[in-house]
């Protein structure tokens, strides 16, 4: 038996805990952000912790 494991990718688990921020990539940085409504940059890793989300 084979069983498999699909899990939502970050952007779509931030959405879903109430994250107001969106997931963009940041040229300057070189990275992917999430950026706040109030302009905050955020990493995915830290929003992740603001919203007691497992990253792993």
């Amino acid at each position: 038996m084979r069983l498999a494991f699909h899990r939502k990718p970050l952007s779509e688990r931030l959405k879903d805990a109430g994250c107001p921020g969106e997931f963009v990539y940041d040229p300057a940085e070189g990275r992917n952000i999430v950026r706040m409504p109030d302009g905050q940059a955020l990493t995915p890793g830290e929003a992740a912790d603001l919203y007691n989300i497992d990253v792993l």
